[in-house]
């Protein structure tokens, strides 16, 4: 039995795009079995192995496994670090086709199979780097609605967006701090009624003077995180449905962790380009 006592360590590499940080563990080459019975030892034990003192520390984990529909290179099942299991994750997604992407090519380009669907991926390094320059058609966002919410400090707008996992999104004024409001009001905004069952992400956005964004991310299972990709992709979405921001331009959105790139289309395709790179390769003793 693979995940019993005294079984194998637990291959993984730890990965992190603009400080978002993830183990992967690859499982192309396991059966169906295999997969699953990880895939739930993972949401068990994913408290304990992503606990950044106790454990090899991250936002989460990446289970990669062959892909699903037809041509895709391979799939990518994400676990919170809470044990719960997202549809998607942008940033883990540009960390998998990081890691599937040859060493020895500068450019490659393949298909992910998500929760959320298939995701084609486009990777640029200089060969045998372990960083890279990762762009993903996320696919179609869907506006659900609009929702004012009686918070502790004022009524405030969210956009809600589907990208492929959900969000809610509010745009604050110039003198506001997003980082304060997302700690503050991000947890009861996940979990509010409204958002049921599900739950949502939570974003706090600010333009800038020259264009940019300004993005904190209360993710739903995390809590805050240093990078968010589905959640910059939805804010952009957020930004063009209230006239913020045109179509066809594209948007730095400006996370605790760095830039991500992001852009949508007529059609309402959206596009995001960010780093990802490989930290270090271990073992977990299970």
């Amino acid at each position: 039995m693979l995940l019993g006592m005294g079984a194998t360590p637990l291959p993984f590499v730890k990965v992190e795009g603009l400080s978002n940080d993830f183990l992967v563990v690859d499982l192309r080459d396991a059966g169906p079995a295999v997969l699953d019975e990880t895939v739930a030892w993972a949401r068990e034990h994913a408290p304990r192995v992503c606990d950044r003192r106790r454990g090899v520390g991250g936002d989460g984990l990446l289970l990669i496994g062959p892909g699903q529909s037809a041509g895709a290179a391979a799939s990518m099942i994400v676990v919170n670090a809470d044990g719960s299991r997202p549809e998607m994750c942008g940033n883990g997604l540009r960390c998998v086709a990081a890691e599937l992407a040859p060493r020895s090519d500068e450019r490659s380009a393949f298909v992910v199979d998500t929760d959320a669907g298939p995701r084609p991926c486009a990777v640029t390094r200089a060969p045998g780097s372990a960083s890279a320059r990762v762009r993903v058609e996320m696919g179609t966002r869907r506006i659900t609605g609009e929702h004012t919410l009686e918070l502790e400090d004022a009524p405030r707008t969210f956009v809600a967006v589907d990208v492929g996992n959900p969000h809610a999104i509010a745009f604050v004024d110039a003198s506001e701090d997003p980082e304060a409001l997302a700690r503050s009001l991000g947890p009861a905004i996940e979990l509010h009624p409204i958002f049921a069952p599900a739950k949502t992400n939570v974003e706090f956005a600010r333009f800038e003077a020259d264009g940019s964004v300004t993005l904190w991310v209360w993710e739903r299972g995390v809590g805050i995180t240093a990078a968010c990709g589905t959640g910059a992709c939805a804010t952009l979405a957020a930004a063009i449905h209230r006239d913020l921001a045109t179509v066809g331009q594209a948007v730095d959105l400006r996370l605790p962790g760095g830039p991500l790139t992001i852009e949508q289309d007529e059609a309402g395709a959206i596009v995001m380009t960010g780093p990802a790179r490989a930290v270090f390769r271990g073992h977990w003793p299970r």
